[in-house]
């Protein structure tokens, strides 16, 4: 019989990935776009072209895929409407059960295959339940909340890096995410650059990062470029990193206040340390983000981390009483509280 797949996931880039292995060479490839079907008549007609190559045998062509892509409909989603957004007509919740059941019959020849993918799909309905009776489905779960996102994509990257024969330690990882971003299409064509870069070296260190990687597509400055540099008390990465966010309105009100909060986090966390109870201090925490945080206490002292916090809350005092908005002091104390990096390294 032949291939029934259901690809689903957010990330374009893993879904047309997965897809690309069943298209294969695109020999009788027949494709049916759905991105910008956003009414019930345009989606019923998507259900009805599917539905008619699902039904036609490949007749010129030794074999036949039909790619019924950017499904936007599918239960568990909501479709874009004229007038903002409304759930999916009962029109067409009938069509899709009911092409549902005709692929759950089977019947499919050897040489035709079909795949159906989109961003979302709940996978207890009665759609999903009776598709996938002999459908093959891939989900790519978006990982909830920030930490285990980065965790996941870490991962992606330390994988894809290890196929192109490149190895990354951990702090390079998580400095390329930071540079590059997390949308996968950008990650990947960044690490075949890094590939061309590295030559017959497989070792990827942060300044192979900072030399050769660029932010990826739609990459916008992040704040823990900023505290990521400060931890480890490297003033040029720092003050790049700020120097992308001056001119944005309350710029000086907004660093003050960011670096304050990562400092009495350092605070804590480095009193914890010196006391032996750092595990238990970060019980709490994702263990990527208690590995960085620990990695940078190495870099600080005790007594240096507490007179850079009250640098901080008397810079933020004066920012938001009005006597220092240009931002100017925000660089001056920076400079200050990471100008010992060179000698305790």
């Amino acid at each position: 019989m032949g291939k029934v797949c259901v690809i689903i996931g957010e990330d374009d880039f893993l879904v047309n990935e997965a897809a690309g292995k069943v298209v294969g060479e695109g020999v009788g490839l027949e494709v049916i776009d759905s991105n910008i079907s956003n009414n019930e008549d345009s989606q019923l007609k998507d259900i009805k072209m599917a539905r008619e190559s699902y039904l036609t045998a490949p007749f010129f062509d030794p074999s036949k895929v039909t790619w019924w892509k950017n499904v936007r409909f599918l239960p568990g989603t909501r479709a874009k409407g004229g007038e903002g957004e409304a759930r999916t007509s009962e029109p067409v919740k009938e069509a899709l059960l009911e092409f549902a059941k005709l692929v759950a019959k089977g019947g499919l020849p050897q040489n035709q295959s079909f795949i159906l993918s989109g961003p979302k799909l709940l996978m207890t309905s009665v759609f999903a339940k009776t598709i996938c009776q002999v459908a093959e489905a891939i989900v790519f779960e978006k990982p909830k909340g920030f930490g285990a996102a980065r965790e996941a994509t870490t991962a992606r990257v330390c994988d894809r890096a290890k196929e192109l024969g490149l190895v990354f330690d951990r702090e390079a990882a998580e400095r390329f995410i930071s540079v590059v971003g997390e949308d996968t299409r950008s990650l990947y064509s960044e690490l075949d650059k890094m590939r061309c870069y590295k030559g017959n070296d497989s070792k990827v260190s942060s300044s192979d990062v900072s030399a050769i990687s660029s932010p990826g597509a739609g990459v916008d400055p992040v704040i823990w470029q900023v505290t990521d540099a400060l931890g480890m008390r490297d003033l040029g990465r720092c003050l790049e990193a700020v120097k992308k966010f001056e001119g944005d309105a309350g710029f000086a009100v907004m660093m003050a206040n960011t670096v304050e909060r990562f400092l009495r986090q350092l605070v804590e966390m480095k009193d914890a340390e010196v006391r032996g109870k750092f595990d238990e201090a970060a019980s709490g925490m994702a263990p990527w983000a208690a590995r960085k945080l620990q990695n940078s206490l190495r870099f600080w002292s005790l007594n240096e981390l507490r007179v850079a916090r009250m640098r901080f809350l008397d810079l933020r005092e004066r920012v938001v009483s009005g006597g220092d908005s240009s931002g100017d002091g925000v660089v001056i104390e920076l400079a200050r509280i990471c100008r010992k990096a060179a000698v305790r390294r």
